[in-house]
């Protein structure tokens, strides 16, 4: 093979014959890149950043629980979908403008910057670095303002300890508890309205008394109408065998009766008169005694067995107003127990969840500034793009190297049809040589 040598000289004389194509080129890229430069909208960018530190806590047992995720977890949550359609909701809530709206998803770019901690499985405290970028300088604060807000509320919940996650249920069954303690404690308080026991007592007692009383004198009673009604049969058989009067027999003296004879009668007529005899009746003073004593037993029989009538009617009544009441007030006091008993059930379940909720509410304050804002977006006040100066660096980089491969390319060509031109014609087809 044959060996050329290359003389740069030769290449140099090439650029220099086909210099105003070199020329040409590079201010065609040079103006071009200037053209667009000035042609494209202004960029503009602001950022905002946020501190995640995920609470660290110690649960029963010594255990330390908190949330930790990967770097590339908070990413992912930083460019939700969802979490872009509620900007766009705040940010056009009246049109249908939002994912669809170009540029907002890919305005957005995420960095995360972590430590790491000894003694602990996971990283933290994490700076979330969010960059947006943009034509409208006033947009981009309100857009990275929303962002914040919307991702420090959407994911808050992610960063609480168990204690503090359960507020809500816990404070929900709280208000839950409450209102069935009141309830309960107001139907007691109708019940005992509506009942009252030291009445129901008082009631009771005296009840009592008056039974206890009536069947004290019930006996006494009975023992006196007993006697009464003895005496009264002894008097009504000693009466049975009394006579009611008593006759006194008495006749006229024989010398009182021949007197009264002497005046008219004679002896024949008075020996045919038969013997005459006289009787007295009067009252048997005994047997009035025994009568009186009899009426005035009889009375005070009928007194006593009304007595013992009332007391035996009384007695009943009163036992079974006495059994009634007894019930009635065994049902207040069971009823009253009942609802005691659910109170104090309903209280201590009430203060174990109102000492929960106040748990739960010291780890939620505790743990409310687990997303903060360390950097606030501020309206940009110079663009960052486009660059100028980089367009029309690249661009004459571009060019001149351009223009130095189409110098060649032209140069090539030249030298090709040059040596086409010296070379001898090729015969035509179908024609013979001698």
């Amino acid at each position: 093979m044959e060996e050329y040598e290359v003389d740069l000289r030769d290449y140099f004389r090439v650029l220099w014959k086909q210099k105003w194509i070199v020329i040409v080129t590079f201010v065609v890229a040079v103006v071009t890149a200037l053209g667009i430069s000035y042609s494209l909208p202004k960029v503009y960018q602001t950022r905002t950043s946020l501190l995640i530190q995920p609470p660290l806590a110690k649960e029963v047992g010594g255990e330390v629980t908190g949330t930790v995720f990967a770097p590339e977890t908070y990413k992912q949550l930083a460019v939700a979908h969802d979490l872009f359609q509620e900007i766009a909701n705040d940010l056009y809530p009246d049109t249908d403008e939002g994912l669809g709206t170009p540029g907002l998803p890919g305005q957005l770019k995420v960095e995360v910057e972590e430590t790491t901690a000894v003694g602990f499985p996971g990283r933290f405290p994490l700076c979330l670095r969010a960059t947006w970028t943009g034509n409208d300088p006033e947009l981009l604060p309100v857009l990275a303002e929303t962002w914040a807000s919307r991702f420090t509320e959407k994911n808050a919940q992610l960063f609480l300890s168990q204690t503090a996650q359960s507020y809500d249920y816990v404070k929900q069954n709280f208000d839950q508890a409450q209102e069935e303690l009141l309830t309960q404690e107001d139907a007691r308080d109708q019940y005992k309205k509506e009942n009252q026991l030291e009445v129901l007592q008082a009631e009771v007692s005296v009840l009592q008394d008056d039974y206890q009383s009536y069947f004290d004198q019930l006996p006494e009673k009975r023992k006196q109408l007993a006697s009464v009604e003895a005496t009264l049969t002894a008097l009504q058989e000693t009466i049975a065998e009394k006579p009611r009067y008593l006759v006194l027999e008495r006749s006229v003296s024989s010398e009182a009766l021949w007197n009264f004879l002497a005046h008219g009668a004679g002896a024949e007529e008075l020996s045919a008169i038969p013997p005459l005899k006289l009787e007295d009746q009067q009252f048997n003073s005994v047997y009035l005694n025994l009568k009186a004593q009899l009426a005035t037993n009889e009375v005070s029989g009928r007194v006593l067995r009304e007595d013992v009538s009332y007391l035996e009617s009384a007695l009943e009544t009163t036992q079974t107003a006495l059994e009634k009441k007894r019930a009635y007030l065994i049902e207040v006091q069971t009823e009253l127990e009942r609802f005691a008993r659910e109170i104090s059930i309903s209280k201590g379940f009430y203060g174990s969840l109102a000492s929960r909720l106040q748990e739960a509410k010291i780890a939620r304050a505790e743990t409310a500034a687990a997303i903060r804002i360390i950097e606030a977006p501020v309206m940009p006040t110079s663009p960052i793009g486009p660059n100028k100066k980089m367009n029309v660096a690249v661009a004459g980089v571009l060019g001149l190297f351009l223009g130095i491969l189409l110098a060649f390319f032209v140069h090539w060509l030249y030298a090709e049809k040059k040596e086409q031109i010296g070379k001898p014609l090729p015969p035509v087809h179908g024609e013979h040589s001698n």
